[in-house]
Order: structure tokens, then sequence, then C-alpha cells
């Protein structure tokens, strides 16, 4: 499939995806921003990790590489960040900007419509950059360049991805009886593409998540939030054993453009 074509399949998708968004848009609540300055959690938590590490050394100024609806470029808004947030879809641009003015934050937190390829995007500017769940959609290595080109010499990204080390796990996830929330032509990455990030970068930290809390998914994990945290602290111990890691269903990277 041609790089125009994969573009316009992942422009088509996120049109619905920035729809539905808006229809259930409500106010971030106080105690979500609190969660995630406290990061309490952040051992067992893969998206308390990556603000955790993201906003190690208070950065001044975030950009988010694949806001989507800003939802989490205005959660650190509120945290007090100035954040610049890009997406490939106007549609998902639009929603953020009304989430940031639905939260007060309009006035610290900006979005702006990007290229495919990254084309809108100033080189060198940012001291940090949020990379959640966005690299998987891209080709690789072009959204590791994306990362480094944005950064400052010495800022730092933090990366938050699927990734898929055992076939046989993919084929387990492909046959739960779950609805996924997948765009048409995205992956987890693999051992290869974590190669192409140290190289361009390096790798400072990195955490995996998500093994038994795959049956979190088929159990409504919001229906059982105790359940889904005892599943976390399980991840925890188990992926702490040699070669356990392989089983992973996430990773979290904090990662250094040189100085």
């Amino acid at each position: 499939m041609s790089h125009d074509d994969r573009a316009q399949r992942e422009l088509e998708y996120q049109r619905q995806v920035a729809a539905d968004e808006l229809a259930a848009m409500k106010p971030t609540s106080a105690a979500v921003v609190r969660r995630y300055q406290e990061a309490a959690h952040w051992r067992t938590n893969r998206h308390e990790c990556v603000i955790r590490w993201l906003t190690e050394g208070k950065p001044t100024h975030i950009a988010d590489y694949g806001c989507g609806s800003g939802e989490m470029s205005v959660r650190l808004g509120l945290m007090g960040f100035r954040v610049t947030g890009y997406d490939v879809s106007p549609e998902l641009i639009e929603a953020a900007r009304h989430r940031a003015q639905l939260d007060g934050v309009a006035d610290r937190v900006n979005f702006a419509v990007c290229g495919y390829g990254g084309e809108g995007i100033p080189d060198s500017t940012y001291d940090a950059v949020l990379a959640m769940s966005v690299l998987h959609h891209v080709p690789f290595p072009a959204g590791v360049d994306m990362l480094h080109r944005m950064l400052k010499p010495g800022g730092h990204t933090a990366i938050l991805e699927p990734v898929a080390y055992s076939r046989v796990l993919q084929k387990l996830r492909d046959l739960l009886p779950v609805k996924k929330d997948v765009s048409p032509d995205e992956r987890q990455l693999n051992h290869d593409d974590l190669r192409m990030i140290a190289e361009r970068l390096h790798i400072e930290n990195k955490r995996h998540f998500y093994l038994t809390q795959r049956a979190g998914r088929v159990l409504s994990p919001a229906r059982f939030p105790r359940l889904n945290e005892a599943l976390r602290n399980l991840d925890q111990a188990l992926l702490s054993l040699p070669g356990m890691t392989h089983l992973a269903g996430t990773i979290v990277l904090r990662a250094r453009k040189p100085a």
C-alpha cells in the first residue's frame, strides 16, 4: 500500500474517532489531574509512568506528537505545562481545541494540523516530546526521525507503545472476544523497531507492562478497578523475572537526543 493510501485510510478512521470523542467530551476532573501530578503508581501503571518520565526536569515546552483529541495535552496544561499538540487529522485537532477551551487552558495549550510525514512541525524546538501510542501508526523509522527532529539538543521524549515480541501471544490477542481500538494499518512494535529507536536516541529508561492485565480487558476493568490494580501489581512481579518481558504487551521508554 502506498504512503498516500495509508494516510487516507488513517484520516478516514480518525474522522470517526473525532466525532465519537466530541460526542462524549466532558471537563477533565481534578482527580485525574491530581493522579498524573502525583503519579503514585507509575511503577505499575503505564500511563502514569510515561507522564512521570515526560515531566521529569519540568520542561518549559512540551510537544504532544499524535495528540488525537488532546486529552493528554490538556491534562498536561492543567498540570501547568505549556504544550503544543500535533495530529494529521483536522477533525481531531478541532476536537482538541474544543477540549482546551472546555478546560480553560487554551492560553497555554495549542494545537496544529501536521502532515503525515511531519510537515508543519518545527525543528529543534521542544524540551520534551510525548509520543503516546503514535509510532505504531506510522512507518519506521520515519516516526523516530520525527521525534529526533522535533527535540532540542539534549531534549527528551517519553514513548508509550504496544509491543509484540511473541507471535503466539499476538495470535491469542486476536482471538480475544473484545473490541479492538485500532486504525487500519497499525501494528505493535518489535525488537527491530526498538533497535531503530536506540540508533537515533539514547534510551535512558524502559519499563514493560501488560501481561496478566490482558485478562482485565475481557473482565471490564472499569467495573472491577481493584481487580485491575491487582493484575497490574502481579504483572510487575512477573515481568521482573528473567525472560518474562518477552511476553509483555506494552513498553514505556524515556530517550534523549544527544546534546
